[in-house]
């Protein structure tokens, strides 16, 4: 890393999809191929370490494959799921079954199926569509069964089950009427930990359910909790976790069950632990990785030393350790940002290439990342990402010819964006484009301190990050003040009215997915079973049950500031969605138009609050491309048939994007 003695520092970047040497000229990606369902994701390897699970579409919807681990070629898919693919997967302990959890219609009501890998029977083991479940845990010591979590009876609380995979039997092992939130069982499926919230104060305590009474040993603050992470049981007395408690950073712990007694293992360095490779066999911690820009791995045995600096040496920074096998001999490595799987092979020093994430994009002009660090009005560390057009690089950490920007926030507002492969930044920098991804205070991953101080600071110092952004943008050159958009989902979307409502002069338009526009609203409406989490919410956002409070949030609050809207804005939502009620589109984009701002709303009636079906993701962008080109004055691609299949409804606005009203007209 070269530091500059300007406000920023700059890495190198790298082609998210390298082409290969010697290779003739290639045309940019289509939106199909950018927003297509991954050809490999999330591979796992088989308890025996002889097969290979992933995720592959099949007609276009993420399914689960099994493929041999010395063939993967010879993949083949084990479930049929035609409407919305597969959230995840796991192996059952003995490789006989895989378990598969999926949303019914974006409502996030998870059920959980049972693939019979020998008879290929596929099981629904919940079969009502109107709860949520989710696996807990799996043991080879009950290879045939697993432990889940079921709303069924409290929709706000979840009890727990114990599941028969061949039969679908399932028997109550805790019937949760203490409002517990989480769940630690042990290598016999016992429930041996549980964690409940204190609605007080947003704290989560841990209890020893193995007694008669419950004992409580832990206890994680709000301010630690969103940098925590359960790990698991190591032994019958110890429990494992990335917890920020003694520091700012999450690090590796032990916690004796008996006494409290908390053992550090592997302290953090730059920023939060967020992954650790451990012996098999003795739970030694070999390595931890921390992301404070791009993935870094730390040894923390010699054992690994030459492992890691031999795949830093071979697929440079930022790749990850997604899975590993026959006794730690064996890793699955991940190549970032490009999404390129390889097997390493420790014994032997061999790096061999398994699947990429997107063969198709290998064969385009692919965009480049640059991960990029600024100081903020106040002096605060700011990290992100900068896509740049195929063929466009930064001249001394400056480009030479400013081009627009699309700055892209993401959601959460407790997420980050990291170095890895982000189709919609991708899909902008080959309109020409740059696209800018922000870790602005509040997102995960920096310490409990950088979260802690966007406590009640929606709309103030959160948004005064983004702000700086688009300045060190301008101020490298990238852009030009009348060529800014904003742009995100969720709390991005909030960001988005934000931008056009708090500081109307600095956007030249804006997109929102499913933004709330009401912050009071947002905390009212909550899914059932976020209720839990309400105090957190109150805690960091604001609390809107006391006239104060409820003030405070309306202050911050878009839709009392939809008259200041002046740019043109396009919104879309699921109407399925249970975070963000599509009502907080509806009622911000009336509002909007109500002051003669030109508005566009998009609803989609099969999803939720995130977009999963390709033929959604296509049509929104191959809609909001038009939006953006009217805006900066790009040149769009036709619609074609990117419309037909997606279901999308413009009850309003269609008159504003180009070309829009005839291609739903085709598309019908």
């Amino acid at each position: 890393m070269r530091t500059r003695p300007s406000r920023f520092i700059l890495l190198a970047g790298m082609a998210l999809l390298a082409t290969t040497a010697g290779a003739a000229p290639r045309e940019r990606a289509t939106r199909a191929e950018i927003f297509a369902a991954p050809a490999y994701d999330a591979l796992k390897f088989s308890p025996d370490g002889r097969q290979i699970a992933m995720l592959r579409p099949t007609n276009g919807v993420p399914n689960v494959w099994v493929a041999p681990v010395t063939d993967i070629a010879k993949a083949v898919p084990v479930t049929r799921f035609t409407d919305r693919g597969a959230d995840g997967f796991r192996w059952a302990a003995d490789g006989r079954f895989i378990l598969v959890e999926k949303d019914v219609a974006g409502e996030e009501d998870n059920q959980i199926y049972a693939v019979d890998l020998q008879t290929k029977a596929v099981r629904d083991l919940i079969a009502n569509p109107a709860v949520q479940a989710h696996i807990l845990k799996t043991s080879a010591k009950l290879p045939g069964k697993a432990l889940i979590s079921l709303n069924d009876r409290d929709p706000k609380y979840s009890d727990v089950y114990l599941v028969d995979l061949a039969s679908g039997a399932r028997t109550l092992v805790l019937r949760n009427d203490q409002h517990y939130t989480s769940f630690v069982a042990d290598k016999d499926l016992h429930v041996r930990l549980v964690g409940r919230v204190d609605p007080a104060d947003g704290s989560t305590t841990y209890y020893d359910v193995a007694g008669a009474t419950p004992r409580a040993f832990f206890r994680i603050p709000l301010a630690a909790l969103r940098s925590s992470r359960v790990l698991g049981l190591t032994g019958p007395g110890t429990l494992r976790m990335l917890s920020s408690n003694d520091g700012d950073l999450a690090s590796v712990v032990d916690i004796d069950i008996a006494t409290g007694k908390v053992t550090p293992l592997a302290q953090a360095k730059e920023a939060d632990i967020v992954d650790l490779v451990t012996d098999d066999k003795t739970g030694a911690v070999l390595a931890t990785a921390e992301d404070p820009l791009v993935t870094r791995w730390t040894a923390r045995s010699p054992d690994v030393q030459a492992d890691l600096d031999t795949l830093a040496a071979k697929l440079g920074a930022g790749f990850q350790i997604d899975d590993e096998t026959d006794g730690g001999k064996l890793w699955l490595v991940r190549q970032m940002p490009a999404g390129r799987f390889y097997l390493w092979k420790r014994d032997t020093r061999t790096l061999s290439p398994l699947a990429s994430a997107r063969p198709a994009l290998e064969q385009r002009a692919m965009p480049t990342t640059l991960p990029i660090e600024f100081r903020s009005r106040d002096g605060l560390r700011i990290t992100g990402y900068l896509t740049l057009p195929p063929g466009l690089v930064l001249d001394d950490g400056k480009l030479k010819s400013p081009i627009p920007l699309v700055l892209n926030v993401h959601g959460g507002p407790w997420l980050r964006d990291s170095y890895e492969f982000d189709p919609a930044n991708v899909w902008l920098a080959e309109q020409g484009y740059a696209a800018l991804s922000v870790n602005f205070r509040g997102s995960s991953g920096f310490g409990k301190h950088f979260m802690q101080i966007a406590d009640h600071q929606w709309s103030k110092t959160m948004h005064g990050d983004l702000l700086d952004a688009v300045q060190w943008a301008i101020g490298q050159g990238v852009t030009t003040r009348d060529k800014v958009v904003i742009w995100g989902l969720s709390y991005g979307g909030y960001s988005t009215l934000v931008g056009l409502s708090f500081t109307p002069d600095i956007f030249r338009c804006g997109v929102d997915i499913a933004g709330p526009s009401n912050l009071t609203t947002l905390q009212d409406d909550a899914p059932d079973w976020w209720a839990w989490q309400r105090s957190q919410f109150v805690l960091r956002m604001g609390d809107g049950s006391t006239p104060e409070g409820k003030q405070d949030l309306a202050d911050r609050s878009p839709i009392t500031h939809a008259a200041q809207v002046r740019s043109p804005l396009l919104i879309a939502q699921g109407l399925n969605d249970p975070r963000v009620r599509p009502a907080q589109s509806i009622k911000m984009a009336e509002a909007v138009r109500a002051h003669g701002t030109p508005v566009t709303l998009l609803l989609y009636p099969d999803e939720g609050h995130v977009f999963e079906k390709a033929a959604t993701d296509i049509s929104f962008h191959a809609i909001a491309e038009h939006f953006l080109a009217q805006c900066l004055g790009g040149t769009p691609r036709p619609y074609g048939k990117e419309l037909i299949g997606s279901g999308v409804q413009v009850p309003m606005g269609v008159q504003y994007v180009p070309g829009l009203e005839a291609a739903l007209k085709a598309g019908r």
